[in-house]
Formats: C-alpha cells, structure tokens, sequence
C-alpha cells in the first residue's frame, strides 16, 4: 500500500516538473521572439522569417 502511494507521489511529481519545465520553454521562447523583433525594428529590417505578416502594396 505504501508503494502504491509512493510511487503516485513520484509519477505526479514528473508530471508536474515536466508541465513546468514545457511552460518555461514556451515562455523563453515566446520571449526570444520578441526580442529578435525588437532587435529588427530598431535597425529598421523586416523580419525574414514572418512572410505572412508582410503586405504588399498594389
């Protein structure tokens, strides 16, 4: 019984490390992209890697 209990606490415990730790991915890399635009926009370039974002005139 106390195995059982144990061994939940420890599977529990993974999953939640690893929910953390694919948030705090998502977060810096959410962050590094805004950075990269803002490094962009300041020297005035547009961001090769966004075709879609870009509109041409007609």
């Amino acid at each position: 019984m106390e195995l059982a209990i144990v061994l939940g606490l420890v599977v529990l415990f993974f999953a939640i490390a690893t929910l953390v730790v694919a948030l705090e991915d998502r977060r810096a890399a959410h962050r590094r992209a805004v950075q990269r635009a803002a490094r962009l926009a300041r020297l005035g370039e547009v961001d090769p890697l966004a075709p879609s974002r870009l509109r041409t005139d007609r």
